[in-house]
C-alpha cells in the first residue's frame, strides 16, 4: 500500500516477486479460477470454437475447392498459352525473342513458321497395318516447353539419314495406334507449276503426351525440321531428308508466329497488355482465367465479411460476459488489492486467463474443422486427382484466423482487467 493514501501499489504482483514468480502466480490463479467456473470456462471455449470451426471450413473450401481449380489451370500449358493472331503483319526476329525470354512472367517462348507449313500426313510406316492417314500439326518444341518436358526434348535433333525424332499428342497417338518406338512416314506435299510433288520422310515415335498436355492432333518435332519442312514447301530442295527443289533454302531471320507459356494463370494479363503494347495482337484464354480468379476474389470478399460479423459477435457476446465476471468478483479483485498486488497484476489475470481459454477454443475450433474436412474431402474423393483436396486450409489463414481469435478474446479481457483495477477496495469491503 502507498503511505498516507491507502492505495495499493501499482506493481506487477506481491512485494518482493519477480517476473518468473509474477509469471508463475498469474498462471496458477488463472488455471485456479478457471477450475472453479468449469462450466462457464467450458461455454467460453466452446463458444469460440463454435464460432471459428466454420470459419475455418469455409476458408477450407475456397482454398480447396477455388485453389484446386486455379493449380489445374497453372498445369495445363494450353492455359498459359499466348500466339499472335494468324495474319502476317508481324515479324519475331532473334533479338525480340531474346529480349522477350527475358521477361520475368515468361517461361518458355519459341518462334513458329506459318500454321500452313506444319500440317502434315501421318501413317504408320513399312509392314504396319494400312490405315487412314492423319491430319496432324507438326509444331516445333525445345527444351523448356512446358507442352514436351519430361520427354527428353533435347534428344530430338536427328542426324542426316536417321528417322525425325517425333512427340505424338494422345490424339494422333490413338488414332495412329502409335507406341514410343513405332516408325511413321511423314507425308508432305507441295505444288509447283500446278503439279504436285509429295515427299516423305520417316518418323520415330519417341513419346506420347498425356491427354492433358495438349487438345488436339499434333507431332512436336525439332525447329529445324519445322524450318525444313517449310522450305520445300516454298519450292526449295531439303537434302538432309533427301527433298529436291530450287536450291537449299535461306536461312530463317525473322518469323511470323510464336508460342509462348507464361509462368502462371496470373501472368497471362501481364504479358497480354506487354505484347498488345507491341503492336502484337495475342490470342490467349484470359476470358476463363478471369472468371476463375474472380470467383476467387469474390469468394474470399464474401469470408472476410461473414468473418468480421463472426468477430464482432463473438466480442460482444465476450464484453458481456467479462463485465459480468468482473461484477461477479469484485470482491476477490479488492482483496487481491489489499494483500499487496498491483493493477498491473489484476489486469493481467483476466488476460492470462482469456488468452488460456481461447487457446483451448482454438485447439476444439482445429479438431471440428478436421473432422469437417475429412468428411468432406471423403465425399468428393471421387471428383479429385492424387495430392487434390476439396477442403484444405493454408497455413498462414488457419494462423491468421487463430490470432484473430486469440485478439477478440483478450481485448475485452484486458477492459475487464482495467475495470477490476479501478475498483476501490475500501469501498467494496464496506458494502459487502
Amino acid at each position: 500500500m502507498n503511505a498516507g493514501t491507502g492505495e495499493p501499489k501499482a506493481s506487477a504482483g506481491p512485494r518482493g516477486a519477480g517476473p518468473v514468480e509474477t509469471l508463475r502466480q498469474l498462471l496458477r490463479f488463472a488455471f485456479a479460477d478457471l477450475r472453479r467456473d468449469g462450466l462457464l470456462s467450458g461455454c467460453s471455449m466452446l463458444m469460440l470454437a463454435a464460432s471459428l470451426a466454420p470459419l475455418l471450413t469455409l476458408f477450407g473450401l475456397e482454398h480447396g475447392v477455388i485453389g484446386t481449380m486455379i493449380e489445374r489451370q497453372d498445369k495445363d500449358p494450353a492455359m498459359r498459352l499466348i500466339v499472335p493472331e494468324v495474319t502476317g503483319a508481324n515479324r519475331f526476329d532473334a533479338s525480340w525473342f531474346a529480349r522477350v525470354a527475358q521477361w520475368p512472367e515468361v517461361a518458355f517462348v519459341l518462334p513458329a513458321t506459318r500454321a500452313i507449313a506444319g500440317l502434315v500426313d501421318l501413317v504408320p510406316a513399312g509392314g504396319e497395318a494400312v490405315r487412314v492417314p492423319v491430319r496432324a500439326s507438326v509444331l516445333p518444341t525445345a527444351a523448356g516447353d512446358p507442352v514436351t518436358s519430361g520427354f527428353g526434348v533435347e534428344r530430338l535433333h536427328s542426324a542426316p539419314g536417321e528417322p525425325v525424332a517425333v512427340i505424338l499428342s494422345a490424339g494422333a497417338a490413338r488414332k495412329l495406334a502409335a507406341t514410343p518406338g513405332m516408325r511413321l512416314d511423314l507425308v508432305i506435299s507441295r505444288s509447283r507449276g500446278g503439279v504436285s510433288e509429295p515427299a516423305i520422310a520417316t518418323a520415330e515415335v519417341r513419346g506420347v503426351l498425356p491427354v492433358e498436355r495438349y487438345a488436339g492432333d499434333a507431332g512436336f518435332v525439332a525447329s529445324s525440321v519445322i524450318e525444313a519442312i517449310q522450305g520445300y514447301r516454298d519450292g526449295h530442295a531439303v537434302a538432309a531428308l533427301g527433298w529436291a527443289g530450287d536450291g537449299p533454302a535461306p536461312t530463317i531471320d525473322s518469323y511470323p508466329l510464336f508460342r509462348l507459356y507464361t509462368r502462371s494463370i496470373r501472368d497471362v494479363a501481364v504479358v497480354t497488355a506487354r505484347l498488345q503494347a507491341m503492336d502484337v495482337t495475342p490470342f490467349t484464354r484470359e476470358g476463363e482465367i478471369a472468371a476463375t480468379l474472380g470467383l476467387q476474389r469474390n469468394l474470399i470478399a464474401v469470408l472476410l465479411i461473414v468473418s468480421t460479423l463472426a468477430a464482432l459477435g463473438f466480442a460482444v457476446a465476450m464484453v458481456a460476459l467479462q463485465i459480468a465476471t468482473v461484477r461477479r468478483k469484485r470482491r476477490e479483485y479488492a482483496i487481491l488489492q489489499l494483500v499487496g498486488y498491483g493493477r498491473g497484476w489484476l489486469v493481467a489475470l483476466p488476460c492470462v486467463e482469456a488468452a488460456l481459454l481461447a487457446a483451448g477454443g482454438i485447439v476444439l475450433a482445429g479438431l471440428l474443422y478436421a473432422g469437417a474436412a475429412a468428411g468432406i474431402n471423403l465425399h468428393f474423393a471421387e471428383h479429385l486427382t492424387q495430392g487434390e483436396r476439396a477442403c484444405r486450409l493454408a497455413p498462414s489463414t488457419a494462423t491468421a484466423l487463430a490470432v484473430l481469435a486469440l485478439l477478440v478474446s483478450l481485448l475485452p479481457a484486458l477492459l475487464a482487467g482495467l475495470a477490476a483495477a479501478a475498483i476501490d477496495p475500501g469501498d467494496e469491503l464496506r458494502e459487502s
